[in-house]
């Protein structure tokens, strides 16, 4: 099967790695996933894409999509209770002294009528766990980039000077200290070490149909997501494992996303 490229993603482009190589070009991998990298700072121009198997069964564990949301449980009861109470004290305790005779004479007590009230809903994560055992020489050299290229793109980049700007801007701020105060801050600001923040990343879900890719619309879509966890194991089959020049034979990679933005409605809707 021959696979002609119809997005943004080109199997041909340097900076496209997948893996296993046959990725998108054989029967056997035929639906596959990318993982586009869109590094922030002085690299935000530099975006580059991770294609992989999509994972599922055995040691590749499970492809799954989980939507939480927050209920605060709410006693209709003791909201009752509070307005009582906000009339006159006297008239709360008379009001909780009866209810509880009521109970120790066995004539029970009021129905909390338990109601739920919407809280919040929780950001999304995925985990992804990969097997891979490469083939070849190749392939173990693309695994190897893979994993070096989504480990350094989920960490953060230290500097030792501010952003071009930054330093006049806070400093500014300071005018009612004096002029040496300013020069002071501005000294230390330009010294210290500043984060720039990690990558952020987008997730397609894709397939070859007569030689040409096409994303995958049954497959939920997950928004722009931030990489929270990488984890790398050259041991999941028990034993360290080597070629000849010292590079694993296989590894587990463990990739955990969350979604930078709450799912709503219209969401669902748009496919995600």
């Amino acid at each position: 099967m021959s696979f002609v490229d119809t997005g943004n993603y080109n199997l041909a482009n340097s900076n496209y790695k997948r893996f296993p190589l046959d990725l998108g070009t054989s029967s056997n991998q035929g639906h596959f996933m990318t993982i586009t990298i869109f590094p922030s700072g002085k690299k935000s121009g530099n975006v580059q894409t991770v294609a992989l198997f999509i994972p599922g069964g055995g040691q590749n564990g499970a492809l799954q999509w989980q939507m939480a949301h927050e209920y605060d449980e709410v006693k209709l009861t003791r909201l009752g209770l509070g307005l009582i109470g906000a009339v006159s004290p006297t008239t709360q305790a008379g009001v909780e002294v009866g209810l509880a005779g009521a109970r120790i004479a066995g004539k029970g007590t009021i129905n909390p009528k338990v109601d739920v009230l919407y809280a919040n809903s929780d950001l999304r994560e995925f985990q992804f766990d990969y097997f891979m055992s490469p083939q070849s020489q190749q392939e173990q050299r693309a695994m190897h980039d893979i994993i070096k290229l989504l480990r350094k793109y989920s960490a953060p980049e230290i500097t030792a000077n501010a952003p071009s700007g930054l330093v006049d801007t806070i400093t500014g701020g300071l005018g009612a200290l004096g002029a040496d105060a300013q020069r002071a801050a501005a000294a230390q600001l330009k010294t210290g070490f500043w984060f720039t923040p990690p990558a952020e990343f987008e997730i397609k879900f894709r397939y070859v149909e007569n030689g040409q890719q096409k994303e995958n619309p049954y497959v939920p879509k997950i928004a722009r997501s931030v990489l929270r966890r990488v984890d790398v194991n050259y041991t999941q089959q028990g034993e360290f494992s080597t070629f000849r020049d010292g590079a694993p034979t296989s590894a587990q990679l463990t990739l955990v996303f969350k979604e930078m933005r709450i799912i709503d409605q219209n969401d669902v809707e748009n496919g995600y």
